[in-house]
């Protein structure tokens, strides 16, 4: 039987630590969902390397977990992609690297995911991009297949790296319905936002971080002129750990500080009460590969607002709000909208519910077990 190992290490830090990014998450995702995936014809294997020793066990799948023992890091990585470290130990036919770039021995035996071209087209410095843009090029000219989760995404790798559309296969990202679904009794979702996090007023809502695309800092100016303007009954809501302190500073002197609020740290469960009990929640990104928080939103009913720009328009499709630019003008416009109830909100729900139904996880797995098959079967 052919094997296939997928390298977890991007979700060891939950099992570590309770925290996980964006790339872990979608990874360990996916991993669950392809454990729930009867009668697959090859073998799989899930890969980890640290010297504590923390594997993928926990992730509860019926894989097999194959672990090394040694530091994992780039200056390590490279030493090790000289020997058949990996090789020995799990056995593999094609190994699958779902976080953008690996130091690997054999690059033609590897399909990645990779998850968008931002590096390619915007620089930011803190996520060390202008470095990604001379490893990941030619890391994945070589590789086998990519994966990626957008058309969009797609099309900037084909046109930023030269790479033939025949080797990128697109395979959208689910979302956890068992998880983010509406929550019918309002008065309960009220209740518990008033206990857990002292909102009392309607509020909007973003999920942000603090890459400068995301245009988080913009979204709190067009609230502050948005109050400014107009006699609002709305506060907004974050999820931003560390916001910069000038924006901070900011906020405190335009008077409208107690009507910001920036959580972290929130689980999944919270993540959801939060969507439930939002007006609308806005992603005003310039760029994003995918978009899972509007996948989130959607499928928990609430509308959401964002851009028509890279992925966003092709998650949202005809269930969003789309922002204009310059969204400094456009937000408080929208704001002012659904502060006066001036939009069909229930359409908007349904819209979304629908839209959201679309993506699971499930489909995700069996779209990936068919590349998989095609790669050890040619």
């Amino acid at each position: 039987m052919k094997k296939l190992v997928i390298d977890v290490n991007s979700i060891v830090p939950y099992f570590v630590s309770g925290k996980i990014n964006g790339i872990g998450r979608t990874t360990l995702e996916l991993i669950q969902a392809l454990s729930h995936i009867k009668d697959i014809p090859f073998e799989i294997s899930l890969y980890t390397q640290n010297l504590k020793g923390a594997n993928a066990e926990k992730a509860q799948t019926c894989f097999s977990c194959k672990h090394l023992y040694l530091r994992n890091n780039e200056r390590w990585n490279k030493i090790i992609s000289h020997f058949p470290l990996r090789e020995w130990i799990t056995g593999y036919d094609i190994m699958h690297i779902p976080h953008n770039f690996e130091h690997v021995r054999h690059p033609d035996k590897c399909v990645v995911t990779l998850h968008d071209a931002l590096f390619m087209k915007i620089q930011e410095t803190a996520f060390g991009h202008k470095k990604m843009r001379k490893t990941v090029p030619p890391f994945i000219r070589k590789c086998k297949h990519i994966i990626t989760c957008s058309e969009a995404s797609k099309q900037d790798i084909i046109n930023t790296m030269n790479i033939s559309p025949d080797k990128i296969s697109v395979v959208y990202w689910g979302v956890k319905h068992d998880m983010f679904f509406p929550i019918k009794n309002h008065h309960d979702v009220e209740l518990q936002l008033k206990d857990k996090f002292k909102i009392n007023h309607p509020y909007f809502f973003s999920v942000s971080c603090n890459a400068e695309r995301k245009r988080t800092d913009v979204l709190i100016r067009s609230f502050i002129q948005f109050c400014k303007t107009t006699e609002s009954k709305h506060d907004l809501v974050l999820i931003w750990k560390n916001p910069p302190f000038q924006l901070l500073k900011d906020i405190d002197i335009s008077g409208f500080e107690k009507r910001i609020h920036f959580l972290n740290n929130i689980s999944d469960s919270d993540l959801a009460l939060l969507y439930n009990g939002a007006t609308a929640s806005f992603t005003p990104s310039s760029y994003e590969g995918f978009g899972l928080p509007l996948l989130e939103a959607m499928a928990c009913g609430t509308p959401v607002v964002t851009c028509n720009n890279s992925s966003l328009g092709e998650i949202g499709a005809d269930a969003v709000v789309y922002l204009e630019e310059p969204i400094e003008n456009s937000i408080p416009k929208i704001m002012k909208i659904f502060e006066k109830e001036e939009i069909d909100i229930a359409s908007l729900r349904d819209k979304g519910i629908k839209r959201a139904s679309e993506f699971t996880w499930e489909k995700t797995a069996r779209q990936t077990i068919a590349i998989y098959q095609q790669l050890l079967n040619p």
